[in-house]
């Protein structure tokens, strides 16, 4: 044997030993997913046909569940909901892929992929090609079980894709999620030539609104064409800082930028530089205080006081507390103190939330129901305003009470319970201060120089390169380059 191909051997098998355990670990895995989904779509009928008896509407029967596993499993409301609607149409639409998924022969990836490819699928061809695809999809991964399940769909049903794809185009939708650092995350779904013609549209101002020297990327570039299509400019300012920039003269007739309808939270003492407290920007969380000053330079400012301008409990209830509508002051004083929606898990910015009373108002003899003020009004989206409603007329099995300090108890029909807290108040009236960096000590970020500065020729010949050579063409460019390297 030649020296040390025993010990190569010895590597393989020991390679090979790991490999096999992980397919066994990943498919008990599945196998999991597959049982927890099942359980929280079980959890979900038994809620759905509880609350149907007790004569809520078909409509949001049982909408309570995905709250109740939050509260249980400590997860988002919108992971429950998505893994029960993935639950019912494996019980109802795909049952071949419901029993490979709880024999951990494919995970929820590749069952999400069946699931996105197969939605509007009519029932007769989904008995043709549901076994067809989940048996694929044992043996591929989720963009290719996409892919070719996607290539079988049209060749079957060519007519019926035209119909599926305005189908899937209804549910088009643009969504803002928070991210780390001060970002957020755009996502969305788009028609695909809508989607094309967007990125084009940023390809295009990111090459040709700005000289050479900016100091951006590309990718930097058509983030800011973005934000400069919302913000009513519709074109980049060049950043090269040059007093020669040859786009200085458009730079100088540009639009100003539309200032957006943003809500932050922030301490008075951070707003003037005495302290550096975190402040809250509605519908994504907790900011830093360089990024909430600079918000607050165009910003129109409502004082929140940490004195409780409720006083009725004390003199008594007024007039305005009679009525079934909060004043403004009243509102906006309760939706800047809760921040978001008051039920666990939710994320819904205050501003776009129901103001739901706690004690009942009563619109007959509202001195015999609970007042319009601070201490009665807590913000809700509009399903924990429906949860509310249902559980103060027992009809979902929930508890929901108000404690001190704007605190609320949540209490699920299985006796789970947890308390949610306002959001806002640590921003407005931060108990610990945060001592001031000085501008000094905040340096700005160093932008990444890309490998290739796409300076105007560049631009101009990658342009041309788009649109006179085939995909095909720029693929063999591509790997002839490499080749040199």
């Amino acid at each position: 044997m030649i020296e040390g191909m025993g010990d190569f051997a010895a590597e393989w098998e020991a390679g090979q030993a790991l490999v096999e355990q992980l397919r066994g670990v990943h498919s008990k895995i599945a196998a999991l997913q597959a049982e927890e989904a099942a359980l929280m779509t079980r959890l979900y009928e038994t809620r759905r046909a509880e609350q149907i008896d007790l004569g809520v509407g078909l409509l949001y029967a049982g909408e309570s569940a995905s709250t109740e596993i939050g509260v249980a499993l400590k997860m988002s409301q919108r992971s429950a909901d998505n893994l029960i609607a993935i639950g019912l149409d494996l019980k109802h639409r795909y049952p071949t892929a419901a029993e490979a998924f709880a024999a951990g022969r494919i995970d929820l990836a590749q069952v999400r992929a069946i699931r996105e490819t197969l939605a509007n699928v009519r029932g007769d061809l989904l008995s043709e090609l549901e076994p067809k695809i989940a048996a694929y999809a044992e043996n591929a991964d989720p963009q290719r079980v996409r892919r070719t399940a996607r290539r079988w769909i049209t060749e079957a049903d060519p007519e019926g894709q035209a119909v599926r794809r305005k189908e899937a185009e209804a549910e088009r939708y643009v969504d803002v999620k928070a991210a780390d650092n001060g970002t957020t995350i755009l996502d969305g779904v788009l028609p695909a030539a809508g989607g094309r013609t967007l990125f084009e549209k940023l390809r295009e101002m990111a090459c040709t609104q700005v000289c050479g020297e900016d100091p951006r990327t590309q990718n930097q570039r058509r983030a800011d064409a973005l934000v400069a299509l919302a913000d009513g400019t519709g074109r980049l300012t060049c950043q090269c800082g040059r007093a020669d920039c040859p786009r200085a003269p458009f730079d100088a007739v540009a639009p100003m930028p539309r200032k957006a309808l943003v809500q932050v939270g922030v301490s008075a003492e951070t707003l003037a530089g005495l302290q550096d407290n975190p402040a809250l920007l509605a519908g994504f969380g907790a900011i830093d205080a360089d990024l909430a000053r600079q918000i607050a330079r165009y910003a129109r400012f409502q004082i929140i006081t940490d004195t409780d301008t409720d006083n009725a409990v004390e003199k008594g209830r007024g007039v305005k507390e009679l009525t079934y509508r909060p004043t403004a002051r009243v509102a906006a004083r309760v939706r800047a103190l809760d921040g978001i929606c008051r039920a666990p898990g939710c994320q819904v910015p205050a501003a776009d939330t129901d103001l739901d009373h706690q004690d009942r108002f009563d619109h007959d003899n509202p001195d015999n129901g609970g007042p319009t003020s601070e201490h009665n009004l807590g913000a809700r989206c509009r399903r924990h305003h429906r949860l509310k409603t249902l559980a103060d007329n027992n009809r979902n099995g929930w508890k929901v009470d108000h404690l001190p300090d704007r605190e609320v108890q949540w209490t699920t029909p299985t006796g789970d319970s947890i308390t949610t807290s306002p959001e806002g108040t640590p921003y407005l009236f931060p108990s610990e201060p945060v001592p001031p960096v000085t501008a000094a000590g905040v340096p700005d970020a160093e932008t990444i120089s890309p490998f290739i500065d796409a300076g105007p020729v560049i631009d101009g010949l990658m342009e041309m390169m788009h649109l006179y050579c085939t995909p095909a063409q720029r693929k063999a460019y591509w790997r002839t380059r490499r080749a040199k390297m």
